[in-house]
């Protein structure tokens, strides 16, 4: 999900869910945070990065992004 604010309150609900994997990408500041391990409607594990980074995603995504190229999206 990219949309700024609408996301950050989503990511309580995804936890709720038990989504393993949340994505944030915030194209305001330049950052991409990964949130992991829910449990009692919180993700325990959140991660973030600059724009850039690599960064691994936890299993079950297990993948490993290269978000050089978000910085040709930035305003």
């Amino acid at each position: 999900m990219t949309a700024p604010k609408v996301t950050l309150s989503a990511g309580p609900g995804y936890a709720e869910a038990e989504i393993p994997v949340y994505l944030l990408i915030d194209r305001d500041n330049r950052t991409l945070t990964v949130f992991s391990k829910p449990k009692d409607g919180r993700y325990q594990r959140i991660t973030p990065h600059p724009w850039g980074a690599t960064v691994e995603l936890p299993a079950p995504v297990n993948i490993t992004l290269d978000t050089e190229k978000l910085k040709d999206y930035a305003d």
